[in-house]
């Protein structure tokens, strides 16, 4: 039936059809596909460039050397714009001043003065903070993998737009940073839809962990959730049941945890102390309801 509309479409157009299994000269000479190539190549070779220099940059919090490498009308799929962007860059580094990264990219692909490059990044830093007026220190290990979309604007490419497909971050504090925690949900949901977060941790019977589950749109600038706390099983698991907002926003999936031990000294004198602190983050994709999908009556 395929076949037959092909050859109808063919004789409309006035053109002629050949079949599949004949033979198809090339539309294009070797030297033509040679220099396409040669000049593909170039192009992959200065977008590559273009992404040494946005490691460089990052690592120095260079803010103006990576303001360069955007285009001005950048947006991303949170729909922040260049600047609502880099204003969240400007405080992430302000929280964490030796936060590093390292990007390896994945696959470009190229489509005139537009291209696509996927890549994995990982970041990593320490953060300090206040726990009953005691400083203390905290690590924060991320890892994303995303989209970035490319425009060529006077030979130059630039970033015009990046797609986030998943991100996962933890902030760990004392203890925390040697336990095994984790946090699952999904990567994607529609808006509306229920689904569950759950956060698990190795814990032995000498530790107490309370901790709260909630979700936190995509916004600017960010609100704080603010969940209930309870008490982890001895399971040392918890979940909780989220509806996905309306608003057509991406979120993330947070955990918060504070882990107490109890210890008996050589006193047998028996305390409870703070042992340390952990936030994960996990990103939620959030799928608008398209109100423009509709289904025709079987019947008819």
């Amino acid at each position: 039936m395929k076949k037959l509309l092909l050859i109808v479409i063919a004789i409309m157009l006035g053109v002629g059809f050949v079949s599949s299994d004949t033979y198809a000269a090339p539309i294009t000479s070797g030297s033509y596909r040679h220099e396409q190539n040669k000049i593909a190549r170039g192009e992959v070779k200065q977008i590559k460039k273009l992404f040494e220099l946005h490691s460089a940059f990052a690592n120095k919090h260079d803010i103006a050397g990576l303001k360069g490498l955007y285009d001005d009308n950048y947006i991303n799929s949170d729909g922040f714009d260049k600047k609502s962007y880099f204003k969240t860059v400007e405080e992430t580094w302000e929280e964490c001043k030796d936060l590093i990264y390292a990007t390896h990219i994945l696959s470009i692909t190229l489509n005139g003065n537009y291209a696509d490059v996927s890549v994995e990044e990982r970041a990593l830093g320490t953060t300090f903070d206040k726990v009953d007026s005691l400083a203390v220190a905290g690590e924060i290990h991320a890892v994303s993998t995303s989209i970035y979309h490319l425009v060529r604007k006077n030979g130059k490419w630039l970033i015009s737009g990046e797609t986030m497909q998943s991100d996962k971050s933890y902030l760990l504090y004392g203890d925390a940073r040697f336990m095994n925690i984790d946090l699952s949900a999904p990567n994607q949901v529609a808006a509306g839809e229920t689904y569950t977060i759950t956060v698990s941790a190795d814990a032995d019977e000498d530790t107490v962990i309370i901790g709260s589950i909630e979700h936190d749109p995509v916004t600017y600038p960010s609100v704080t959730p603010n969940a209930p706390l309870r008490t982890m099983p001895s399971s040392n698991v918890l979940e909780r049941f989220i509806k996905a907002n309306n608003d057509n926003i991406n979120e993330y999936a947070v955990a918060s945890l504070a882990i107490s031990k109890s210890q008996t000294d050589k006193f047998d004198n028996f305390r409870v102390y703070m042992a340390g602190l952990a936030c994960i983050m996990q990103r939620v994709n959030v799928v608008p309801k398209n109100n423009f999908i509709k289904y025709e009556d079987e019947k008819k």
